[in-house]
């Protein structure tokens, strides 16, 4: 009977890396819901912070072993479909995001946060351009650019907000992982 009992706490603590190890992607899984929202605003109704992007930037950053490129592809074909662009537009920009990021993380480490604000702000500029340009480029008309715009804005300034969840996710339950 001892056995199976000193058994069953290694398979638990297996599952509880498991699951520890899956919050990154699900953690822009859930942001990629809240961006589904409607939201009621004028100037908001054909824009929205680009939440899912916040969290790939982070994650890649943070913890690139966790949030593979092939995670932040998937993520990005989820979001596709759900939002309806054109399939693979959001797959290649989560991946082109997820890559530049993880490969930058070093930079990052041990710096204040203003110098991850500022790296997030430089990378969403193209990101999103990415992201308008090929959803233009699929439909066969340009999209309008203000939406992009103003998407960026809402991205550059709430990204603080949405880090500073992340962080307290990475402090609280990936300590261990």
């Amino acid at each position: 009977m001892t056995g199976t009992t000193s058994l069953k706490p290694g398979v638990w603590q297996k599952l509880d890396v498991v699951a520890r190890g899956l919050v990154p992607a699900f953690s822009v899984f859930i942001l990629l819901l809240i961006n589904l929202l409607p939201v009621s605003l004028p100037l908001l109704s054909t824009a929205s912070p680009a939440l899912p992007l916040m969290a790939i930037f982070y994650w890649s950053v943070n913890r690139p072993d966790l949030l593979t490129g092939l995670t932040a592809f998937m993520l990005g074909l989820m979001q596709d479909l759900l939002t309806g662009l054109p399939l693979g537009v959001s797959s290649l920009v989560l991946l082109l995001v997820q890559a530049g990021s993880a490969s930058q993380g070093r930079f990052f480490h041990n710096k204040p946060f203003i110098v991850m604000w500022w790296g997030f702000a430089f990378v969403a500029i193209p990101a999103l351009l990415i992201q308008w340009f090929l959803s233009s480029a699929l439909i066969g008309a340009f999209l309008p650019i203000r939406a992009t715009l103003i998407s960026y804005v809402l991205t550059a300034t709430l990204f603080p907000l949405v880090a500073w969840a992340l962080a307290r996710a990475q402090n609280s339950l990936l300590r261990h992982v």
